[in-house]
């Protein structure tokens, strides 16, 4: 699908605290078969998702992503958050206002690396919002840290978020894990809307999240698809297979990628991921219209 077939929007939506989060739509020309509701990464924003759109537009599907708060065009510090569940709430409120923006179509949860976590915690949460979803992706969710963080750092993280919340630790994060793609790992480096601040409340908040969507994994009830890669460097791909196991979805697929890096829709074999994503897309959406 070229893209002039493509309509592209930009808007912004009130979370529940009244801040104004940045979010935008991709859609297909004529009524979309389904939508993917993308919640992304740390440090990065909705708009670095340009190949999942190309991909999944071209098969008849909307995507529409929002830049969470302290990211991209979203207000609030960069790399900080009061609590992991001000993005849970916040996902809650994005959801509700793509259901009013695409009225009638299934509605699907795709999360990457961080926002993998925050669309497991929030499926686990269940109720109303999340009976109205037709099934969850998660890419290389970070359920768990490969990254090589000295255990001194994570107990300090703990104990100084409650006394410096917004103290800044160091990232060992590198462009470089992204993706083979060199024009991927440049594009991420110019993009003045990625950032790589961490602070020690951030920190403490991912860690207990990690714990608790693990722990409770058993309430993930939703059509699932799970999508990582051997040789990630930043979410440990053991963990995606725990919570996978665990995890109480009736249905539910899992599809690893050999000598793949962290960002499997940016990857030099990316091909491969959409057209896996696309057949068991059509498979939940097909069942979501019965």
């Amino acid at each position: 699908m070229s893209a002039a077939a493509i309509n592209h929007q930009t808007d912004d939506f009130a979370a529940a605290d009244g801040a104004r989060l940045f979010w935008q739509s991709w859609s297909p020309e004529g009524e979309p078969a389904a939508v993917l509701a993308v919640v992304h990464g740390y440090g990065e924003h909705g708009g670095r998702y340009a190949f999942l759109v190309d991909a999944m537009a071209s098969r008849g599907y909307a995507v529409v992503t929002f830049d969470l708060r302290g990211h991209g065009h979203s207000p609030g510090p960069r790399g900080h958050i009061r609590r992991f569940n001000d993005y849970v709430a916040d996902t809650g409120a994005f959801l509700a206002r793509v259901g009013r923006t695409f009225p009638g179509r299934p509605v699907l949860l795709l999360g990457h690396s961080m926002g993998g976590l925050i669309a497991a915690a929030f499926a686990e949460q269940g109720g109303e919002a999340t009976r109205k979803i037709a099934g969850l992706v998660l890419s290389s969710p970070f359920v768990g840290v490969r990254l090589p963080v000295p255990a001194i750092q994570v107990k300090a993280a703990r104990l100084l978020s409650r006394i410096v919340p917004t103290l800044r630790m160091t990232n060992p994060l590198r462009n470089e894990q992204l993706s083979h793609d060199p024009v991927v790992v440049a594009a991420a480096g110019a993009d003045p809307l990625n950032h790589r601040v961490t602070t020690v409340r951030w920190a403490a908040e991912v860690l207990g999240a990690q714990r608790s969507v693990l722990s409770a994994a058993g309430s993930l009830r939703l059509p699932l698809l799970l999508l990582y890669a051997d040789d990630d460097p930043i979410a440990d791909p053991r963990t995606s297979e725990e919570l996978f196991a665990g995890a109480g979805s009736a249905d539910k697929t899992k599809v690893c990628y050999a000598g793949y890096y962290h960002e499997v829709f940016n990857e030099v074999g990316r091909a491969a991921v959409f057209d896996d994503l696309a057949a068991w897309l059509e498979t939940r959406v097909a069942a979501a219209r019965t």
